[in-house]
């Protein structure tokens, strides 16, 4: 009997222990996201396409500001400095600007939100912690975020053990499978803020538009009736007025789900059913004379099940 308590203690000591050391990771890496200084390129990969992109951080007066310009694919500068962001699209001499909610919904890089959510996530996803391993030539903490039900997916971080600087994230299915990677192949931690290269100058004929920010999460015009567990209405925005139509964005605090709701015609054409691009699951249906669609980086039988149960209120 002795024994069988003694092994408890230790297992129940264990427990302890290591939820000190993830939340101890969660607090490094808190601080180095608001005060470390740093620029490299960061790699998102799904499937077999890529793309890079130039971050760099920089903290100046307890402020701390980023841009990302991208290396491949379309040519965009993101701009993230206090409670706005500014999306630069060279190509199309176009600028745009979200501020508050619009902005923090934008997490930027990697997932900056995880340490100031780990309360509420971990009700629904196990932290802990994992082996050492090396990413951008530099030593890391793996920690794993495993879902505990089959809404959403899971996630394993690789933390810099000198800064607790987030250098590498994954994004798997509820089998295990990789399906999104975002790394950095390189990366510098400097003392002071990088220099920022943007050419303000050359952008003064450019279009500038500042997206809505209109959002009424008060609104019961229509209600997801089966929700998986953890995750509350953050954004939602009537996006037409002859013809009102609504987008609502749910979020547990790290995965989010939009749903997108239209007025049908009768010379609608459009898709019923499941489609996904990456690890973006989308699934679309008809109800009460609307065009349902719920797309998110979750798996498809949680969208499925989110816009099958999007009703109007009664």
């Amino acid at each position: 009997m002795f024994k069988i308590v003694f092994l408890l203690f230790l297992s129940l000591v264990s427990l302890a222990v290591n939820a000190s050391s993830v939340d101890d990771w969660l607090d490094k890496m808190s601080v180095a996201m608001k005060q470390q200084n740093y620029q490299g390129t960061l790699i998102i990969r799904q499937n077999d396409n890529l793309q890079a992109i130039k971050v760099k951080q920089g903290v100046e007066s307890g402020e701390s500001w980023q841009t990302l310009e991208s290396q491949s694919g379309e040519d965009q500068i993101i701009i993230r400095n206090n409670s706005s962001v500014t999306s630069i699209f060279p190509a199309k001499k176009l600028i745009t600007v979200s501020t508050g909610k619009d902005a923090k919904a934008n997490k930027g890089p990697l997932h900056s939100g995880l340490p100031e959510n780990r309360d509420k996530l971990k009700r629904y996803y196990v932290l802990k912690l994992g082996d050492e391993d090396r990413v951008a030539n530099k030593v890391t903490q793996i920690m794993q975020m495993t879902p505990r039900d089959n809404h959403r997916y899971g996630y394993t971080f690789w933390l810099d053990k000198s800064s607790g600087l987030l250098l590498k994230c994954d994004l798997l299915n509820n089998k295990g499978r990789v399906l999104e990677q975002q790394m950095y192949s390189e990366i510098e931690l400097l003392n002071s803020a990088p220099l920022n290269q943007i050419d303000e100058s050359k952008l003064v004929n450019f279009k500038k538009v500042t997206l809505s920010n209109n959002s009424d999460i008060t609104s019961n015009t229509w209600v997801v009736e089966k929700m998986p567990a953890g995750f509350t209405l953050v954004r939602s925005v009537k996006t037409n007025k002859q013809e009102p139509a609504y987008h609502m964005v749910y979020s547990d605090g790290m995965a989010s789900v939009s749903v997108f709701i239209e007025p049908t015609n009768v010379n609608m054409k459009t898709l019923k059913g499941r489609s996904s691009m990456g690890p973006v699951n989308a699934y679309s249906s008809y109800s009460n004379g609307a065009y349902i669609t719920a797309i998110g980086e979750v798996p498809e039988s949680t969208v499925r099940m989110i816009a099958q149960s999007t009703q109007p209120v009664q």
